[in-house]
């Protein structure tokens, strides 16, 4: 063979490894069909995210009890949303942090008041849809900081105690994307769509080992977890040092607790399920139980055929 030949083989096999190594890492890294995806590469953070947010008022005559709306003011549009709820004589004031954490991970989030802080959870979910429509309507609202903004296809739910026992009635919605609970309660709730048979959504369950009150504790998580129905993906997460009141920022419970709840939002919620790889056992878990998660968990790749010919 003539060494111009020969040269000409080397550098069509050069190219092609080169081209095949491109497309593997371009690959691997694309964003999932339909989904929301931004700069910000899949991790596991605790901080606040790379993005600006600021906040406005929820409009009193389209959710009178009150709201904050945080949202992403130099990410891009169009951004899902969580709409979260308060605990028994909770506040806004006492899990502020929550709010500019997802904004600025490039989620709106929506900080509810109840009418009054001793609603009962079965108030409290119907609180929480209305605050849902209103913040529907701010996607329609030419004055709003989120006008045409919003993929209004991708709302979650969220709450702590009480709170959380709300969003589990309202996981029976099929409009609602994501269920998020913090030390859930349903003891007390009317609905039959407490228990978690009539879910429908993705759910992410967090509790501590340290809660043993009526309102969090009993085994009202576990519950929920083991009703519902399968093929749903859900996460019940015991931190092993939490107690009921551990709740009131990403990482006051456990710095874990924002890895993993910002991990699932963005698997879930945004549809990018590249975070799945983060979706994996603390090591401060007393409990860890999953089902129907991604396959891949975004662990191993899913290269074309030709990848394993190299």
């Amino acid at each position: 063979m003539k060494r111009r030949s020969i040269q000409k083989l080397v550098v069509f096999a050069v190219m092609c490894l080169f081209l095949m190594g491109v497309s593997v890492t371009g690959y691997a890294q694309t964003c999932p069909a339909g989904a929301i995806c931004r700069d910000e590469a899949p991790g596991a953070y605790t901080g606040n995210g790379p993005y600006g947010y600021s906040s406005y008022t929820l409009p009193w005559t389209s959710y009178s009890a009150g709201a904050t709306v945080y949202y992403p003011r130099t990410a891009t549009a169009p951004f899902s949303a969580i709409v979260f709820m308060q605990p028994y004589t909770g506040t806004q004031a006492m899990n502020y942090a929550w709010g500019p954490w997802f904004a600025s991970h490039g989620i709106v989030y929506v900080n509810c008041d109840s009418t009054t802080t001793l609603d009962t959870v079965d108030s409290r979910a119907t609180q929480q849809m209305n605050a849902i429509n209103a913040l529907k309507n701010e996607n329609n609202r030419s004055a709003s900081p989120l006008y045409r903004k919003l993929d209004t296809s991708r709302i979650g739910v969220m709450g702590w105690s009480m709170g959380g026992g709300a969003s589990w009635i309202n996981s029976a919605n099929s409009s609602i994307k994501t269920a998020m609970s913090l030390a859930g309660h349903n003891l007390t709730a009317v609905s039959i769509y407490k228990s978690g048979r009539y879910t429908k959504c993705p759910t992410m369950i967090f509790s501590g080992l340290l809660d043993t009150t009526y309102l969090g504790g009993m085994g009202q998580s576990e519950g929920v977890y083991r009703n519902i129905p399968s093929g749903i993906a859900k996460i019940h997460y015991e931190v092993r040092s939490a107690g009921h009141m551990a709740w009131g920022s990403p990482t006051s419970a456990s710095s874990n607790v924002a890895k993993i709840a910002l991990a699932f939002q963005k698997t879930f919620l945004d549809g990018d399920t590249r975070w799945a790889a983060y979706l994996t056992q603390p090591s401060d878990a007393s409990t860890w139980n999953t089902a129907s998660l991604p396959s891949t968990g975004g662990t191993t790749p899913d290269y074309p055929w030709w990848y394993w010919w190299r």
